[in-house]
């Protein structure tokens, strides 16, 4: 979903080559060496994750972290030996969303889930591999196209049979636009030497330093003119097999600024 918008932001200023998961496994680090050996790229950003946070919990731990962890250090590790700038996508999920303030770069994760876990070891061994690398933190992906599951798709899906929802009301965050992260991203590689080691917290800005589900759904709905009644509910109405944080706001303390959810949101919606 990411690199669904990236790729053309990308490709107004530089040459790019992409490649899927069939083409390139991550986890299978002959594989990284012949495609980076072929293609003598300068930068590569690490889009590809395992994302199902519930199937992460128990049967599919093994790839949540063959994918996460072990797939990343071997990127970290190919990129340090051919002189590759990397960047790297990780997530607000690995903090355990007790800091009702927020969380800054420098906090110490802590994640309460096997998928936050996973992405924080994946931190942890590039960093430890290729100092250098860029981390890119963010939040609550939505963007692509229509047959992206992500919230907003699923809202506005579950709107064509239903008049009454129920939406969590009780995890505060903030969402985020994958185009303009993707901007953000382009300003990242545009500057690159100047931001080598450094790790980025972006995410769309909000009114009161976050929303809740609730909030994003009911803001979907009026922008699409849907007469939905968005009840508020608890997480515990709504059972997860994986916990989620409670508050996993992303602070930014960069020069690197996205714009307000509600402006890119309408965007969005206006594209779909």
């Amino acid at each position: 979903m990411l690199a669904y918008d990236l790729i053309p932001i990308l490709q107004q200023s530089y040459e790019v080559v992409w490649y899927d998961r069939d083409l390139l496994d991550i986890t299978n680090i002959e594989n990284i060496k012949t495609i980076l050996e072929k293609e003598q790229v300068n930068v590569i950003i690490n889009c590809a994750a395992y994302t199902n946070v519930d199937a992460a919990e128990d049967e599919w731990k093994m790839l949540n972290y063959q994918v996460n962890a072990f797939g990343t250090y071997l990127l970290a590790k190919v990129c340090k030996n051919m002189d590759i700038d990397l960047i790297h996508i990780s997530t607000d999920y690995i903090f355990d969303g007790t800091k009702e303030s927020g969380y800054l770069p420098q906090d110490i994760p802590n994640s309460i889930n096997q998928y936050g876990m996973a992405k924080y070891l994946g931190e942890q061994l590039l960093k430890s591999e290729n100092s250098n690398a860029i981390i890119v933190r963010t939040s609550w992906l939505y963007g692509g196209w229509s047959q992206f599951k992500n919230f907003v798709n699923t809202m506005l899906k579950l709107a064509e049979t239903r008049n009454e929802l129920k939406v969590v009301n009780d995890q505060f965050w903030n969402p985020t636009y994958t185009k303009d992260l993707s901007k953000a991203m382009l300003d990242i590689v545009n500057h690159i030497d100047n931001y080598r080691w450094n790790i980025f917290h972006l995410s769309n800005q909000t009114e009161w330093n976050w929303i809740t589900w609730n909030d994003f759904a009911q803001e979907i709905f009026r922008l699409t003119q849907k007469n939905i009644d968005c009840q508020k509910c608890s997480s515990e109405e709504f059972l997860t097999k994986a916990k989620r944080p409670q508050y996993s706001k992303l602070i930014n303390d960069s020069e690197i600024v996205l714009r307000s959810w509600k402006e890119w949101l309408e965007e969005y919606i206006f594209i779909l």
